[in-house]
């Protein structure tokens, strides 16, 4: 490496520490909220910590990686929302270091950096999918060791290393993704057959190389899941967990089809073309600035050319829409199965990486939105992919030199005006939306208002109606309330949303209330349209809430307005409260 990139590599990390610490410090305790997911992820490791099971005492949908780590944690340390801001902290720089580390393989210092801070501003930091209080933190850690298994694959591939120590290695990493979220796993599988598959050596060498990653990977999460199974039983492994997903259900599968495209797989793919067809006219456009700027070429043609592909692009836009809720990644799974079968591209590295980005975006495959909470972890290649194709088979489409660095100029000049755009508008979301504070001897959360409210008012309830250790059930979501406040969550689910109480399932959480000797439940003001059924009592969990309402009165309700009339999907933002009224 010659001074000068070694130089521009220190500039580089060094606007992306600066910018790092910019959104740690505007985003500060704004990561979650505390109704969806969150309860789980705090409340799950804290269960695991006071002796009870993963997959039987208490139910869980992921691999035990995450839930074991944060139970670990809690026993050393107790529990705290800190530890968990610092797990999402910690995982986040690495997954940002190892992001320019892989993009350092293919581009420049320049590309790199902006492709980081590209990740950062897009993943990272974005509030519906934040690293710092993930969803899942199984995604979170998933995500990691996925770009680890990577890392150690390109690392053996661009030493020319042939050892089968090296794929070992990599496949234990994969094996880790999987038994921290299994997607994730199948990613990292694909980037290790797919690196043994196009190393430089004999056949057999590669057969030799494919067939120790995936004993690793494979060994590791059947002896890991095969002691599961004997403490708990297959059936409940298999089939209770969903592990398999052939019992994924019927809510659930919907919910997945809808995020994936495959709801509506025409529609889906005609916006796939559309995107890429938007793409084609932006890079006809940089293009023909680039000539001009650089002076290359015919100028009237490119001025003719700016002016069509310019006027098609506002006919595109205003007969199409702008897609900006979607963002500029709808096109990828094309282009990453473009990197696979262009020959100028099929170099050992590059054919590695469209593997597991295109395996990574498997979920959302014909739906890939820069938006929601998943995107973010199966993003962060993808925007090195884009990048990189900006910088190099794109800007090879401009033939003179000169017109071709102008290309590349303008390309990471817009890339690096939205990553600034992006930090200073999340910035001020996050400043702007979350502005109450959740205040407890577990952790301190800053919320939007109307929750943060409910959710102090309601803290302040149970601990006068109930002692510590006591049974409080909250449901659809919301058991960070049994976290932050000391109290214990009868139910083997952490979460009741569609699809995860069936018929039996809910006489099961009946039994589980009335054995718990359960005082009080909350019910929160949870819309789960995205499921289908969207209204728990009403469109799910009926006999449950007929039982509630036999059994318990409303006694309280928590937020800006106490009307006990309020519904589920009213606003603003509310908590209904439910105390015993009978022996149940």
């Amino acid at each position: 490496m010659t001074r000068s990139a070694k130089a521009d590599d220190r500039l580089w990390l060094a606007a992306i520490v600066v910018s790092c610490i910019f959104g740690l410090s505007a985003s500060w305790q704004r990561w979650g909220g505390p109704l969806i997911d969150t309860g789980r992820e705090m409340n799950q490791p804290l269960r695991l910590a006071a002796g009870e099971r993963l997959y039987s005492d208490v139910r869980h949908i992921y691999g035990p990686l995450s839930p074991w780590l944060h139970a670990g944690l809690f026993r050393l340390f107790g529990p705290s929302l800190n530890l968990l801001y610092a797990d999402g902290i910690v995982s986040a720089v690495l997954i940002l270091a190892l992001v320019y580390w892989l993009a350092r393989r293919i581009m420049d210092p320049a590309g790199a950096g902006i492709a980081t801070l590209s990740v950062m501003w897009l993943c990272v930091f974005k509030p519906a999918g934040n690293y710092i209080l993930p969803y899942s933190y199984n995604a979170l850690h998933g995500a990691l060791l996925a770009i680890v298994t990577l890392a150690i694959l390109v690392a053996a591939l661009e030493r020319g290393l042939d050892s089968a120590i090296a794929f070992l290695i990599a496949g234990f990493a994969a094996g880790l993704t999987l038994l921290a979220k299994t997607e994730m796993g199948l990613a990292a599988l694909a980037a290790g057959v797919t690196a043994s598959a196009v190393t430089h050596v004999t056949a057999r060498r590669r057969f030799v190389l494919g067939a120790a990653f995936l004993a690793s990977a494979l060994g590791l999460t059947f002896a890991v899941y095969a002691v599961i199974a004997a403490r708990v039983g297959w059936s409940v492994l298999a089939s209770d967990s969903w592990l398999l997903g052939y019992n994924v259900p019927p809510e659930l599968a919907y919910y997945n089809r809808r995020i994936s495209g495959l709801d509506h797989p025409l529609s889906s793919s005609g916006r796939m073309l559309i995107a890429a067809l938007k793409l084609g006219i932006l890079i006809a456009v940089v293009g023909s600035v680039s000539r001009l700027i650089a002076g290359t070429g015919n100028p009237a043609r490119a001025w003719r050319a700016l002016a069509a592909a310019s006027g098609l692009a506002i006919l595109m836009s205003a007969t199409t829409g702008f897609d900006w809720d979607k963002g500029p990644y709808l096109a990828m799974p094309l282009l990453l199965a473009a990197m696979l079968f262009i020959a100028r591209m099929r170099t050992p590295i590059l054919i590695t990486y469209a593997a597991f980005a295109l395996a990574s975006l498997a979920r959302i495959v014909l739906h890939v939105r820069s938006g929601g909470a998943y995107g973010s972890f199966l993003l962060p290649l993808s925007v090195v992919l884009f990048t990189y194709l900006w910088v190099g088979p794109f800007a090879e489409t401009v033939e003179a030199p000169r017109a071709r660095r102008a290309f590349r100029g303008i390309a990471l000049g817009l890339m690096l005006l939205v990553a600034v755009a992006s930090a200073g508008i999340l910035a001020y979301r996050y400043r702007r939306l979350n502005t109450a504070t959740i205040e407890t001897v577990r952790g301190r959360m800053v919320a939007p208002a109307d929750v943060a409210l409910a959710w102090n008012e309601a803290l302040a309830f149970i601990g006068r109606r109930t002692r510590p250790g006591d049974a409080v059930s909250v449901m659809p979501e919301g058991t960070s309330l049994d976290f932050l406040s000391g109290r214990r969550n009868p139910l083997r689910e952490e979460i009741t949303t569609p699809g995860y109480l069936d018929p039996a399932g809910e006489m099961r959480a009946i039994r589980q209330l009335q054995e718990a000797h359960t005082s009080l439940i909350l019910i929160t003001d949870r819309l789960t349209e995205e499921f289908g059924p969207a209204v728990f009592g009403r469109d799910y969990c009926v006999q449950l809430m007929q039982w509630i309402d036999a059994h318990y009165t409303r006694c309280a309700t928590f937020g800006p307005r106490k009307d006990p009339a309020l519904k589920i999907g009213d606003k603003p933002f509310f908590i209904h409260a439910y105390c015993i009224s009978r022996n149940p």
